[in-house]
């Protein structure tokens, strides 16, 4: 019998997932960290381990590369996943939209397809609250002109 869980967290050395990473850690999870990171650094894993003086088994790829998701499921035996892999700057998102929509709505879907393939059927996905942000600053959706072009990290997010 398997004791410890072990979580697959995408986005793993960002702000969030290295956050999210330092607590598993604690509560006795193993931790397995999918990042490219195109928006964190390496030296974010050495201070993961350093803080919960525990191992992360990292590996440096994108979450949209379908033969690492396979060795990751099958080297690892994941038990759940919490993916933090997306690209999130709203700017950006509307100078290039196709990058994100390749990015969160391709990746996330890669992802889930190995994810289904492998058996692991536990899965958190962490969005934005950019749009509960605009909701509760009463930006409501059908108000808006419908001429008026969203930013795209809304609609890839939500």
């Amino acid at each position: 019998m398997k004791q410890n869980k072990t979580i697959l967290v995408t986005g793993g050395a960002g702000y969030i997932g290295s956050h999210t990473c330092v607590e598993l850690l604690k509560k006795g999870y193993s931790v397995v960290v999918l990042d490219n990171y195109s928006n964190s650094s390496k030296e974010v894993i050495h201070k993961i381990e350093k803080i919960t003086n525990k191992k992360v088994q990292i590996y440096e790829a994108d979450v949209r590369d379908k033969d690492i998701l396979k060795y990751i499921f099958l080297d690892n035996n994941i038990d759940a996943i919490i993916h933090f892999s997306g690209l999130k700057a709203v700017g950006e998102s509307v100078q290039k939209s196709l990058k994100y929509y390749d990015n969160n709505i391709y990746g996330s879907i890669v992802l889930f397809e190995e994810a289904q393939l492998a058996g692991c059927k536990t899965l958190i996905f962490s969005s934005s609250a950019y749009l509960c942000m605009a909701i509760q600053k009463n930006y409501l959706l059908q108000k808006i002109h419908p001429l008026v072009m969203l930013p795209i990290y809304m609609v890839v997010q939500n």
